[in-house]
C-alpha cells in the first residue's frame, strides 16, 4: 500500500528542475538583450540619417548676407540651439552638442544620450557662407578614419560630422579609437563593433553630396 502513496520531489530532482529552468530563462534573456541592442542601433542610424538630411536642409534654407549658404553651429550651452560668437558670424566653438532644437529634431539617440556635432569653420560662418571653392579647399575640414592611427581614410574634406557614442554612452571610452572621437580635433573614427568594444556611430556630410544638394536647391554656384 505504501507504494501507492504520492511521492514528492527529492532535493536532487528539484535542483535539476531549477537548473533547467535557469538555462531556459537565460536562453530567453540573451536573445532579447541582443534584439534590443539591434533595435537601438537601427533607431540611432535612422536618427543620424535624419540629422544629415536636416543639415542639408538647413544649408539650403539659410543665407549669409551675400546669399551664400551655411551650416549651423554646435550647441555649447545645452539648450538645443546653435551658439555663435556674433550674429551674423562664426561659431562659439566648432564642436559641441547637436543643435537639435535649431534643426527641429529629437534631442537624444536610442540610448538616451545627446548627439555630438563638429562643423568646419569654413562652412558655418553665417557672415560669409560657403562656396564651391570652399568645398575644394582643405582648411579645417574634417576626416573620418578606420582607426585612431588614420592609416585608412574613409572620408576627407568633410564639412561636418555627427557622433553617437553608442551603448556605452557617457561611460569610459573603449580604447584609443573611441578616445579619438572625443579629443576635440578634426579626426574621427568609424568602424564596425568588435572585440575592442567600439560602438560609436557616425554620420558625415560628403562634400560631393553637399554640393549636389546645394546646386539642386539653387544655392550654388
Amino acid at each position: 500500500m505504501d507504494s501507492l502513496k504520492p511521492r514528492g520531489f527529492t532535493l536532487t530532482e528539484m535542483a535539476v528542475v531549477l537548473a533547467i529552468l535557469a538555462l531556459l530563462i537565460g536562453g530567453m534573456i540573451l536573445p532579447l538583450s541582443a534584439q534590443q541592442d539591434l533595435r537601438h542601433n537601427a533607431e540611432t542610424r535612422k536618427l543620424l540619417a535624419d540629422v544629415a538630411d536636416a543639415l542639408h536642409g538647413f544649408a539650403a534654407s539659410h543665407s549669409a548676407s551675400d546669399g551664400k549658404p551655411f551650416l549651423p553651429c554646435p550647441d555649447t550651452d545645452g539648450d538645443g540651439a546653435e551658439n555663435r560668437s556674433a550674429t551674423p558670424g562664426p561659431c562659439t566653438n566648432q564642436e559641441g552638442g547637436l543643435p537639435w532644437g535649431t534643426l527641429g529634431l529629437g534631442r537624444q539617440d536610442a540610448w538616451g544620450n545627446t548627439l555630438r556635432y563638429r562643423v568646419s569653420a569654413a562652412f558655418s560662418n553665417s557672415a560669409t557662407g560657403f562656396t564651391l571653392l570652399t568645398l575644394l579647399t582643405a582648411g579645417d575640414h574634417l576626416r573620418v578614419c578606420a582607426s585612431s592611427a588614420c592609416a585608412a581614410v574613409l572620408g576627407s574634406g568633410l564639412p561636418a560630422v555627427v557622433l553617437s557614442r553608442g551603448k556605452n554612452g557617457a561611460g569610459t571610452p573603449a580604447g584609443a579609437d573611441e578616445l579619438e572621437n572625443l579629443d576635440g580635433d578634426a579626426d574621427f573614427v568609424q568602424q564596425d563593433a568588435g572585440a575592442t568594444g567600439f560602438d560609436d556611430l557616425l554620420v558625415w556630410l560628403p562634400p560631393s553630396l553637399l554640393t549636389q544638394r546645394m546646386v539642386a536647391a539653387g544655392r550654388l554656384p
